[in-house]
């Protein structure tokens, strides 16, 4: 007994596990919903925090209520992630403001839902642009950093939409498997490195942007999900701050689903 609790680490240790003071997250789509939901927990775990949004007064707003509430230091970016240049521009300002980046979080989101023959070409690209070309242009230049520090955790949004299909959201879907896939193979190259790459994957989750959904879809989901309701912002939380943190120290190249049992069935 006395070798099997001397091999353990101490209480003091396992309640730290999720310790994220001193660190650094830079959140993409960081100003709104899930977004803004992830930073704030990492910000209540210790981190200091960089609010990457496309609209500056937003960025800027959730970066005082952030800072103001959780007393850890929170910045504004204004960056188009579908743009080469503003992804350099954002990641070197973050590195001057906060210093070098510990956690990335690739959230930047948009949808259009609607039969695949109704797209246009600039709707189906659009949609890539923010989530393929926007996780890649983050992880490269940010994964640069990291490899030059030899640490690294980057944890991308997918979807579950990602996983299995649904009507109506071929190039959405489309974009969030080749985000889940992008991960694994990141996870494989980043390894040797001292990096870490996961994504979440988020199922029905009450957004202004599902908010959209016709009431009669809203319904059909919340009888489909066995919890029986939309997730909440805020259930993101745990998920990302696990992934960020000490206590996923030996997961990499995984997909976390949270959907409320949505995937189960």
């Amino acid at each position: 007994m006395t070798e099997l609790v001397t091999a353990l680490p101490s209480a003091t240790a396992v309640r730290g596990q999720n310790d994220l003071t001193g660190r650094v997250a830079l959140i993409t789509g960081a100003g709104s919903g899930l977004g803004r939901a992830m930073a704030w927990g990492l910000a209540c775990h210790g981190a200091n925090i960089a609010i990457v949004d496309r609209d500056a007064a937003i960025a800027e707003r959730c970066a005082r209520e952030i800072s103001n509430g959780s007393g850890t230091r929170a910045v504004a970016v204004r960056a188009d992630v579908s743009r080469e240049d503003d992804v350099e521009n954002a990641t070197n300002q973050v590195l001057q403001d906060l210093g070098p980046i510990d956690i990335l979080v690739n959230n930047a989101d948009h949808n259009i839902r609607k039969p695949l023959i109704d797209f246009s070409l600039a709707e189906f690209d659009s949609l890539h642009e923010v989530h393929v070309r926007g996780t890649f242009l983050f992880c490269r230049a940010v994964g640069r950093t990291m490899q030059a520090q030899r640490r690294g955790t980057i944890i991308n949004i997918a979807s579950v939409l990602g996983h299995i299909a649904a009507k109506n959201v071929a190039p959405y879907a489309a974009a969030k498997a080749a985000i889940v896939q992008l991960t694994k193979v990141l996870a494989l190259e980043f390894a040797e490195h001292g990096i870490r790459v996961n994504s979440i994957a988020p199922g029905y989750i009450d957004t202004p942007l599902t908010r959209q959904h016709a009431s009669d879809v809203r319904e059909r989901i919340t009888r489909t999900t066995p919890l029986g309701r939309f997730g909440e912002a805020r259930e993101l939380i745990g998920p990302v701050v696990f992934l960020a943190s000490e206590a996923s120290s030996f997961i990499t190249g995984s997909s976390l689903i949270v959907d409320g049992g949505w995937t189960a069935q």
